[in-house]
């Protein structure tokens, strides 16, 4: 009964987004349910037993999806097909947003362009984007909504909508078998971890509002993202006035399975459901996994922002030093290979399984604004790892890539 009333959740909430272009027979559409909040307590930080399962619920009827506003809209125009390695990018010299074909990162290839607005669309399929917009502001509250759009079909749907639109609002993540959402709502008064499936929209963490102060780019992160064998969904932040900042839940029901109170810069490995994370204000990387617990994964090593390759066992990471000199690292096959790469560079972001893309910095001091004393200086290029070769790019910017972790 547990794993059938997963299927059906799964199916249901795939089925809100295949009603883009009308149902399938995988299963009814369903409409956006009311939030509800969950009576779970917030747990202490520790491995958290697991809940009993529940009956599996009965099937909902099948309403009709509500349609993106026009201030939220989005577009693709598309003059080819989905292929197996895609990047929602920029190219050099280009302000448009495209999804190209990046099976060769040396020569990517334009399939669509998307257009309608400034909002920051992520994928959900090859075939499928999302994306936050909202006409809220940190100091006053306004329409936030998450939308998907089939690039190909051209139609569009609205995923869950509220009243938002300070920091952390919206931020978003998709299960590998689209059947879940998680997503976060931030208003003046708090901040809210939502998980949405068919089987209704839950509130199943609530934490304090962000409080206004600077950004710390070595140390302030926000990352949501279901591990690739779907089981669990994680969100580790740092901006939040109260509530752990990291925060794993099963699935199935949003419960938590493991918390700390402190922690940054996550991200879940290339299989399986390992999370990785670093200690704030150390080098201290550390990993949990359900079956071992926590272990260490890394000394030494400040990482920023790693991103795991979705189909070899690699994350790729950005370190800077005391002066804010940036340099890549790789942390392969749990530690056994990996190392830091020549070049000033950081901000990797995977094109492929063996091919990422990054940018290079150079010293900006005295004119740097906010942030470190290097910043990128215009040049990208794309690293082959089984050839161990760097190349100039044509990319300008990275959004987001296909596949991801899980999807493989």
């Amino acid at each position: 009964m547990f794993v059938s009333s997963a299927v059906r959740k799964g199916v249901v909430l795939i089925c809100l987004l295949a009603a883009i272009a009308g149902c399938t027979a995988n299963g009814p559409l369903v409409a956006r349910p009311t939030p509800t909040r969950s009576p779970s307590p917030t747990p202490s930080p520790s491995e958290i037993p697991s809940p009993t399962p529940s009956p599996s619920p009965t099937p909902t009827p099948s309403p009709t999806p509500v349609a993106v506003p026009a201030w939220a809209a989005l577009r693709a125009g598309c003059t080819g097909s989905a292929t197996p390695h895609e990047a929602l990018l920029t190219m050099q010299g280009s302000s448009a947003k495209v999804v190209a074909d990046v099976a060769d990162p040396k020569n990517p290839r334009a399939i669509c362009t998307i257009s309608g607005g400034s909002w920051l669309p992520q994928f959900v399929t090859q075939n499928m984007v999302s994306w936050y917009a909202t006409q809220g502001t940190p100091g006053a509250t306004g329409a936030s909504l998450i939308a998907a759009l089939d690039l190909f079909g051209g139609s569009s749907t609205i995923a869950a909508s509220w009243q938002g639109g300070s920091f952390m609002d919206g931020l978003h993540a998709w299960s590998p078998d689209r059947g879940f959402l998680a997503y976060v709502t931030s208003d003046p008064s708090s901040v809210n971890l939502h998980l949405l499936s068919g089987g209704g929209d839950r509130v199943v963490a609530t934490m304090g509002a962000v409080p206004g102060r600077g950004n710390n780019p070595i140390e302030d992160d926000s990352y949501l993202a279901f591990s690739p064998d779907g089981a669990y969904f994680a969100l580790v932040q740092t901006y939040t006035s109260s509530g752990d900042q990291l925060q794993v839940r099963r699935t199935i029901d949003g419960s938590p399975i493991y918390t700390q109170p402190k922690a940054t810069m996550a991200t879940w490995g290339s299989a399986g459901s390992r999370l990785y994370y670093r200690l704030p204000n150390s080098g201290s990387v550390q990993s949990w996994d359900p079956s071992a617990g926590v272990s260490q994964a890394l000394t030494g090593q400040t990482w920023i922002r790693p991103r795991t390759s979705a189909g070899d066992d690699n994350i790729a990471f950005t370190v800077r030093d005391s002066a804010g000199k940036p340099s890549v690292w790789l942390y392969g096959h749990s530690g056994r290979s990996g190392g830091q790469l020549p070049g000033i560079r950081s901000s990797p972001v995977w094109l492929s399984s063996n091919a990422f893309f990054y940018v290079e910095e150079a010293a900006c001091s005295p004119n740097c604004g906010i942030g470190p004393a290097w910043q990128p200086d215009g040049k990208t290029f794309t690293v082959d790892t089984a050839q161990n070769a760097e190349t100039v790019s044509k990319i300008a910017q990275v959004y987001s890539s296909w596949p991801r972790p899980g999807q493989v």
